[in-house]
């Protein structure tokens, strides 16, 4: 990869600077970016804003990562900004990768349609991501850092934490979640003393009821309801929070505790503890329900564990598929326990991405070996095969280990064969 912003910035001018005509909302960090930017984006088109939203990689087709007011652009909308950024790079003689190019097309796309807000995700680290190339954002986020990306960001979590730092901007307030580690901690506020960033520190919501948190600030109390699930979604909810409190007492955005109760309540994010039932597709395969999520990096996977030992299963019943470059050493070592059942598979190749590539099965299958069986698949078909004969009803199946393996899988359900 050939990171820099030169070229970001020169794809931008010749769009005539989109980013400048709107308010954004950059995030960055290891794990819980996207549903923090589902928050966001949900509780602002609650609170009737008009609402842009970036991420990357995409779920299902390139053109989910740009969605405006909730929903994925459509197919001919996505190709007519991707050929105006393209003509203007090959006029330019730019040369924007083509990540560069999504990063313009969506902006194209959030200044057609002239949006209140963007919520943008970074792609990779922070520092010199292609959506760094932003120079005046309303609020920037740094949620939870771990080890990812070793082999580009910094083998150190500290390294990690100051690319992922690298979007904070002088004036510019800084939202930064609850950290692992006091070193992680201490790195970023670094940063934003050095910058010149105001900055707050989350502190994490409390559940009072089952999916119900409460966050309380000095000159509010809020009490909202959330579908996504997990422990750690005391941490990324209350992020969000913390975020859209700033910018109501900011006056950058009008706010009530009941919109944001509702914005909260209504925000989807897939392919995170996403509970599959769909009895027509599973049918096929002998399984009653799936439990879904893209954990591809250690933290995420020992979020993953803590969440399924709640579960009180008898075994796991795993299907498996890696990024290539993934520490499978550590992701293995949380998630398999001895009793435990694993189908090692590749996922499909992710359309525009070519850099992408799946772990072979025969190396997860190696990291995996502690479970009482493992077993490489030829396909996903296969997997899920071998898995409905293998799962009782006290077992329970989960797919995880890259959100390329849970497309494939979504895909399924959208189209079924």
């Amino acid at each position: 990869m050939n990171f820099g912003l030169e070229r970001i910035h020169s794809l931008l001018e010749a769009l005539d600077r989109p980013d400048e005509r709107t308010q954004i909302v950059h995030v960055a960090g290891t794990n819980g970016k996207g549903s923090v930017c589902a928050y966001i984006a949900s509780v602002l088109r609650t609170c009737g804003y008009t609402v842009g939203r970036f991420n990357s990689p995409h779920l299902i087709e390139p053109r989910d990562s740009i969605n405006v007011n909730g929903q994925a652009i459509s197919q001919s909308l996505y190709d007519e900004a991707f050929a105006y950024v393209h003509q203007l790079n090959t006029k330019g003689a730019i040369g924007a990768s083509s990540f560069e190019c999504l990063v313009g097309a969506a902006f194209y796309v959030f200044d057609k349609v002239k949006l209140d807000f963007v919520v943008l995700e970074v792609g990779l680290g922070g520092l010199l991501d292609a959506t760094n190339a932003i120079r005046h954002p309303a609020m920037t986020v740094i949620t939870a850092i771990g080890l990812d990306h070793a082999h580009i960001l910094g083998h150190t979590v500290e390294e990690i934490a100051s690319a992922k730092a690298g979007i904070m901007k002088s004036g510019c307030p800084v939202v930064i979640a609850p950290q692992d580690s006091s070193s992680v901690l201490d790195t970023l506020i670094h940063h934003a003393d050095k910058t010149g960033s105001p900055y707050t520190l989350v502190q994490p919501s409390e559940f009072i009821e089952p999916n119900v948190c409460q966050l309380d600030f000095d000159h509010v109390h809020y009490t909202y309801p959330i579908r996504l699930m997990g422990d750690y979604q005391r941490m990324n909810s209350a992020t969000a929070v913390t975020a859209l409190d700033w910018m109501y007492r900011l006056k950058l955005i009008q706010m009530t505790p009941e919109q944001l109760a509702t914005g909260m309540k209504e925000t989807r994010w897939p392919g995170r503890l996403d509970w599959v039932n769909d009895t027509a597709l599973l049918d096929n395969y002998g399984l009653k329900q799936i439990l879904v999520d893209g954990a591809h990096n250690p933290p995420a996977t020992i979020a993953l564990r803590k969440y399924i030992d709640s579960l009180d299963r008898k075994r796991v019943v795993w299907i498996i598929g890696s990024t290539a470059g993934k520490d499978l050493h550590e992701m293995m070592k949380e998630l398999i326990r001895k009793e435990d059942v694993v189908y090692a598979v590749a996922f499909s190749q992710p359309d525009g991405m070519p850099w992408i590539k799946s772990s072979l099965p025969s190396d997860i299958a190696k990291e995996a070996k502690v479970a009482q069986s493992v077993e490489c698949c030829a396909d996903l078909d296969q997997a899920l095969v071998k898995a409905g004969n293998t799962c009782t009803d006290s077992d329970v199946a989960v797919l995880c280990g890259s959100l390329y393996l849970v497309a494939d899988l979504y895909r399924k359900l959208s189209s079924p064969e």
